[in-house]
């Protein structure tokens, strides 16, 4: 045994062909026993013959995975890189014996190749790099990582090395053949931990988080404050904490009051709740302003609802119809082609042809190859859908000024917009005196 002195590097090991490792990720953790740093002494344990091991017996930080070795070479002989045997991860037997047993085996790698003077990492178990070394382990696991010989002393250009600060019991075992058993390799003499290390890649702990919304999820501590919440400790259980109940506006229809609230209080005081965080200094319970309506008109001073209702668009809390602009509705337009296109008044007059009206479109309902909105039913101020216009019509054309909804539902199957007398586009006050002197044959 001769003590070298050598300078650690992560090497780029290959496995007979050019494989490149990865370097370890900041959730990853080395598991060591032994001292060894960069710059630093170690021992070069010459002394091991082919088929014989040296194993560190290695205790897991966390709850993770087994995902690399690394593995210090140091230099003898000739100085050239050596193909072994392989690293076999086993489960923890009674110490100095490893649970060599086929349940007891978790991962093997063979054939690992080592550069003299380098810290050699392995990630993969196959020499074309595409099965990953993969090992769940739990925190406290005692686990052993054991590297077996292939090479006998005299072809080998390097060996396993110790560090220079002691051997620890318990840690280090030594397969020695003969007589073919493992040993306590500090009652054979060996002065030092054996430099195999284990690349374990633990798992972020979770914890009970308090999410802005007064829920409760089991997140990692980063997973919680990257949504705003309150992390509440590792391992810590949501049934275990009360997670404060987030405010926000409370409207009152009966009072056009507001109160801030939890969504709990404003159930029981009846009111309607805006969400978390909202506040009535900024929140507008109750908005009145500007609905543009299908066909093209507006009205001032209704609510969300009230517009929608009436199939509008709400334009806004506070906006009036003097400030805002509803575009104008579109329609089918009919042309003496037999053809339709769906295009606001303007347009289908300037096309040349007749629209149809706000809200009506080229659907052929019946499937006779002419638009419905097309069809010799288009006769304004015959609102019974008889064919002629007369006094039979004054009830439904009544009907149909209080709106297209209730005139569907009392006459359905009939033509709403045989109501635009005008020929506006719109049904509404200004088509009495046209529909009047439709009646009269005007």
């Amino acid at each position: 045994m001769k003590r070298a002195y050598a300078r650690a590097l992560v090497a780029q090991v290959v496995f007979l062909s050019s494989i490149m490792i990865a370097t370890a990720s900041a959730a990853e953790v080395i598991v060591k026993n032994d001292s060894f740093t960069d710059g630093g002494a170690v021992n070069v344990q010459a002394g091991f013959v082919d088929r014989e091991m040296a194993a560190a017996w290695l205790t897991s930080p966390c709850n993770g995975t087994i995902v690399g070795i690394q593995v210090f070479w140091g230099a003898m002989g000739d100085g050239l890189p050596s193909i072994e045997d392989s690293i076999t991860i086993y489960r923890a037997g009674t110490f100095p014996n490893p649970d060599t047993s086929l349940n007891g085996t978790l991962a093997v790698l063979e054939a690992p190749a080592l550069t003299p003077g380098f810290m050699n990492e392995y990630r993969y178990l196959d020499e074309n790099g595409t099965v990953p070394i993969n090992v769940p382990v739990t925190a406290g696991q005692t686990f052993v990582v054991a590297f077996k010989f292939f090479n006998p002393p005299a072809e080998r250009g390097g060996s396993i090395c110790t560090d220079v600060n002691g051997c620890q019991s318990g840690k280090n075992g030594l397969y020695a053949i003969p007589p073919g058993l493992w040993f306590n390799s500090c009652a054979l003499g060996v002065s030092g931990d054996f430099v195999i290390r284990a690349i374990v890649d633990c798992q972020a702990a979770t914890g009970a988080c308090c999410k802005p919304d007064g829920t409760c999820a089991t997140l990692t501590a980063s997973q919680c404050s990257q949504i705003g919440g309150t992390y509440q400790g590792d391992n810590v259980s949501c049934g275990s904490v009360n997670c404060p109940q987030p405010t926000g506006a409370c409207c009152f229809a009966a009072t056009q009051g507001c109160l801030n609230l939890t969504q709990a209080q404003c159930q029981t005081a009846g009111g309607a709740w805006a969400g978390p965080g909202t506040s009535c200094a900024t929140y507008v319970c109750f908005p009145k302003g500007a609905c543009c309506l299908p066909n093209g008109s507006c009205i001032d001073n209704v609510s969300p609802a009230q517009c929608a209702a009436q199939g509008g668009t709400f334009k806004g809390n506070g906006t009036t119809c003097g400030t805002v602009s509803c575009p104008p509705p579109s329609g089918a337009c009919c042309f003496g082609t037999g053809g339709c296109l769906v295009l606001v008044q303007a347009d289908c007059q300037i096309a040349g042809g007749s629209w149809k009206g706000a809200g009506t479109d080229c659907a052929d309902g019946n499937q006779n190859g002419t638009p419905d909105a097309c069809e010799s039913n288009v006769r304004p101020g015959d609102l019974n859908c008889d064919g002629v216009v007369n006094f039979d019509d004054i009830d439904p054309f009544v009907v149909a000024l209080s709106g297209q909804a209730a005139y569907d539902t009392a006459y359905p199957g009939c033509r709403w917009l045989n109501a635009d007398c005008n020929n506006d586009g719109q049904v509404n006050f200004n088509d009495i005196d046209a529909f009047v002197n439709i009646l009269a044959g005007g």
